[in-house]
C-alpha cells in the first residue's frame, strides 16, 4: 500500500504548501485526486516522487511505500525506486522523452538499465508493449523521434514503458487532459484493463473519468483535503464552494452531450 500520513510540506518562508494530508492507495485500487489549480496536487506528487523544489521540504508526516518511508529518502534512492516500485504518467508526454533520441533507443535503454535485459530482449519487450497500447506499427514507432509522434501516441508510448516496467504503484498526473476523445478513451481502457492490479493515484478534473475509474476521490483546496468520498457522493452532496461549482459545471450540457469543463 502507498500510504500518506499527516504530511506537511513547507516553503523556506514558513508558508505551508500541504498541511495534514492523509490518504491510502491500496494495490488494485484507483484513487482520484482533484481540486483547483494551485491547490497542492503537483506538490503532493512531487513529494511522493522525491522531486520537491529545493525551496520547500517535507516538514512532518510520512509517505510509506509498502515498508519503505519515502519522506526522507535521498534523490538517488528515490530514482532507484522509480520504474520498479513507483511509476509516473505525465500530463505532457513530451517531457518524458529526450527529443534528441529515437523512441526505440529510449525504450531499450530503459528496459536494459532497469530490468537488466539484453538489447534483443529489450527490443522484443518494447514491441510487445507498444502493440498492447494499440501502436501496432512498431518499427515505425521505434524509429521515430518524439517530435514525429502526436501527443496521443507519445502518451501511449509512455504507457507502454510503464507496462513494461510493471511498477506496483502509478502516479497519473492529469494524463488525459491534453488528449483527444479517442486517445483519452484508449488510455483509460489501458489503465482499467492492463493496470488493474496496480495502486493508482489518478489526478484529474474529468468527472466522467473520476466516476468510472476511481473507487474514492480526494479534493484538495489550499493544500488541505477539503472533501473525500465517491465521486457520486461528492457531486450529489458537495460541501465546499469549489466542489459545488465543480458539480454544477460538470452537469452542464452542450448539444445534447455532457460537457466537462476544467476549473
Amino acid at each position: 500500500m502507498l500510504k500518506i500520513e499527516q504530511l506537511d510540506v513547507k516553503e523556506r518562508s514558513g508558508r505551508y504548501l500541504l498541511k495534514d494530508i492523509s490518504m491510502e492507495i491500496p494495490a488494485g485500487h484507483v484513487i482520484g485526486l482533484t481540486g483547483k489549480s494551485g491547490s497542492g496536487k503537483t506538490t503532493l506528487l512531487r513529494s511522493i516522487l522525491g522531486m520537491l523544489h529545493t525551496s520547500c521540504h517535507i516538514d512532518a508526516g510520512k509517505i510509506l511505500l509498502d515498508d519503505i518511508d519515502l519522506s526522507h529518502l535521498s534523490r538517488k534512492s528515490h530514482r532507484e525506486l522509480c520504474g520498479k516500485k513507483l511509476g509516473f504518467i505525465p500530463q505532457n508526454p513530451m517531457t518524458a522523452f529526450d527529443s534528441r533520441l529515437k523512441i526505440g533507443y529510449q525504450m531499450r535503454e530503459t528496459f536494459v538499465n532497469r530490468l537488466h535485459l539484453n538489447t534483443s530482449e529489450a527490443t522484443d519487450l518494447a514491441k510487445e508493449k507498444l502493440v498492447s497500447v494499440n501502436l501496432k506499427d512498431t518499427d515505425r514507432i521505434l524509429g521515430a523521434y518524439p517530435s514525429e509522434l502526436s501527443g496521443g501516441m507519445l502518451q501511449r508510448v509512455a504507457a507502454a514503458i510503464l507496462l513494461g516496467m510493471s511498477p506496483d504503484y502509478v502516479l497519473a498526473d492529469e494524463p488525459i487532459a491534453a488528449l483527444d476523445e479517442e486517445n483519452r478513451d484508449l488510455l483509460l481502457l489501458i489503465m482499467q484493463e492492463q493496470m488493474k492490479d496496480k495502486g493508482i493515484l489518478f489526478v484529474s478534473h474529468d468527472v466522467a473519468a473520476l466516476k468510472n475509474l476511481c473507487q474514492n476521490v480526494y479534493v484538495l483546496g489550499a493544500g488541505k483535503i477539503i472533501e473525500h468520498g465517491t465521486m457520486d457522493k461528492l457531486l450529489s452532496s458537495p460541501q465546499t464552494d469549489w466542489m459545488k461549482q465543480f458539480s454544477a459545471l460538470s452537469h452542464r450540457e452542450s448539444r445534447g452531450e455532457w460537457k466537462w469543463e476544467k476549473l
